[in-house]
């Protein structure tokens, strides 16, 4: 073994000259002469820096093959982990859409009860500004008809409503202009 050999093998296992010096048996000072070429390189201690080269050298290929088990492990961990959080995060999904669904219909019924009250309050406020009574309209043949049934059968957007009991019909007049007519008691 050269003293280029030596040195060569100890910088490729990436070791100071206190630590390889140390595995050997030898002081620093001896090792230093040895890489230098000062003194020759004994027989005995070229074999055991070739068996501890070959010894590091299985070591290395062990730890290798265990970090590559280990990485293939920790991805299997990492992709069954994330596909539970996936799962996790989609059942969450679900559950916060039918939370949502039902909070919206809860909405939707408390403002048409809300606008229903305001209707009648409205409905009664009128009245009592105005003093109108409730208005029944009744036909010669008996039947009835309020004006919240006559409001049911004309379009929304009426204006003005005449009523010819007479004719059996309600003549209606829309606030663009257009009119029409619809039977009273059907």
């Amino acid at each position: 073994m050269t003293n280029t050999e030596l040195t060569k093998i100890r910088e490729d296992k990436q070791l100071s000259k206190g630590d390889f010096a140390k595995l050997l048996g030898i002081t620093p000072m001896l090792l230093g002469r040895y890489e230098n070429g000062g003194l020759q390189i004994p027989e005995e201690l070229a074999v055991k820096v070739k068996e501890l080269s070959d010894a590091a050298a299985a070591t290395e290929i062990e730890v290798k093959k265990t970090v590559r088990k280990g990485g293939r492990k920790a991805k299997e961990a990492a992709t069954e982990a994330t596909a539970l959080a996936m799962e996790a995060l989609e059942d969450q999904a679900a559950a916060t859409e039918i939370e949502v669904k039902k909070t919206v219909r809860k909405a939707g019924r408390k403002a048409k009860e809300a606008a229903d009250a305001i209707k009648e309050s409205v409905k009664e406020s009128v009245k009592e500004s105005y003093g109108l009574p409730n208005i029944i309209i009744q036909s010669p043949m008996g039947g009835i008809i309020t004006t919240e049934d006559i409001a049911k059968k004309v379009p929304k957007n009426t204006e003005d409503v005449y009523v010819r009991v007479d004719e059996n019909k309600l003549y209606y007049v829309l606030k663009d202009g257009e009119s029409g007519s619809v039977d009273i008691w059907e």
